[in-house]
């Protein structure tokens, strides 16, 4: 087997002998293994694995975090600089176009900048963009110019946008970029000038999407445009079906919910006491649903606060009040400060 030939989709290495395993293609020759190829060509996913360990990292490089506007609950949670203490760490907030465009983006750069000095976080620059902007681009083209460091690291959770930042940066379009967790396997780099850009394996959080739904279904749940948020009033036990994933019910006093979300997703205003009955014959009730469901509460505060649903979005709630959630079995969920209006 070379250790020469990797895949330019997923950065694995090439190899002919096993069909099972990462890397497998026809020949050595082929520019992508046969899970991109598929992926790539038909849309049809062959099983990524998913990378649990850190990659290694160079000395004295720059590390460039990057996080999409859906994995803001995530934000700062991977204490990578203590894996790594001699790297220098500028933070990339991703992905701002799915943001309405009435978003008060200085407040939630303020925010951002606030929680990461709350939390001792070191970091040379928080930046705001979106790897489809290509003003955007190039100014962080640039910006990485200006820095002396000959290793330029792209690190961040599964589909953050890394890859696509990585493409639009080198000016190629050969590494895969679509809304599939565990697609980058190993490193992939190129040069720019006198420095190297890598493409790191996407850190793997639990509880995404992926765990639960097949490939051709979750992707049409992550948003890729524009959300336009969705408010609801809800009165004392009402409950919004989002799908048949996850259902958000009102325990305390009557309060409006705002929805970030996929604009296609399909929400159904119902009654708490018409869960059970629904979940039970989920079949023919919903098109997306899951296996098995459990039940969360949160207590909301006085303030704006967030529940995020995996990496399928989140809703906005002002507290106090209470709220009871029933969603899949293991999916991610968390309640943070909201850091916009």
């Amino acid at each position: 087997m070379s250790m020469n030939n990797k895949c330019q989709g997923c950065g694995a290495i090439l190899q002919t002998e096993d069909s099972s395993k990462v890397g497998f293609a026809l020949s050595l020759d082929h520019e992508y293994c046969q899970a991109c190829y598929r992926l790539l060509h038909y849309g049809e996913s062959i099983k990524h694995f998913h990378p649990e360990d850190l990659p290694s990292l160079n000395k004295d490089s720059l590390i460039i975090m990057v996080s999409s506007v859906l994995h803001l609950d995530l934000l700062f949670t991977y204490p990578v600089y203590r894996y790594q203490a001699d790297a220098n760490y500028v933070y990339i907030i991703n992905q701002i176009d799915l943001l309405p465009k009435s978003t008060n983006l200085d407040l939630l750069i303020a925010n951002i900048t606030l929680k990461a000095k709350q939390m001792n976080i070191p970091y040379i620059d928080i930046i705001m963009m979106s790897a489809k902007n290509t003003y955007d681009i190039e100014n962080l083209r640039k910006y990485i110019k200006s820095f002396k460091h000959k290793d330029i690291y792209l690190l961040g959770v599964q589909n953050s946008g890394k890859t696509t930042l990585f493409n639009a940066l080198t000016n190629q379009s050969k590494a895969l970029a679509f809304k599939k967790a565990g697609l980058t396997q190993e490193a992939l780099s190129i040069k720019m000038g006198d420095q190297t850009l890598w493409d790191m394996p996407g850190l793997y959080q639990e509880g995404y999407l992926h765990q639960m739904l097949p490939y051709e279904v979750y992707k049409n749940l992550i948003p890729d445009e524009e959300i336009y948020p969705k408010i609801y009033q809800l009165k004392t036990n009402q409950t919004l079906f989002i799908e048949g994933l996850s259902a958000l019910t009102v325990k305390g006093n009557p309060t409006s919910v705002i929805l970030y979300m996929h604009r296609m997703i399909r929400i159904h205003k119902t009654n708490e006491t018409r869960i059970k009955d629904l979940l039970l014959n989920k079949e023919n009730q919903f098109k997306i649903y899951a296996s098995d469901y459990e039940e969360k509460s949160f207590r909301i505060p006085d303030g704006k606060y967030q529940i995020t649903f995996a990496d399928m979005g989140f809703v906005h709630v002002v507290g106090p009040n209470n709220i009871k959630l029933t969603h899949p079995k293991g999916m991610h969920i968390s309640m943070t400060e909201a850091l916009f209006q």
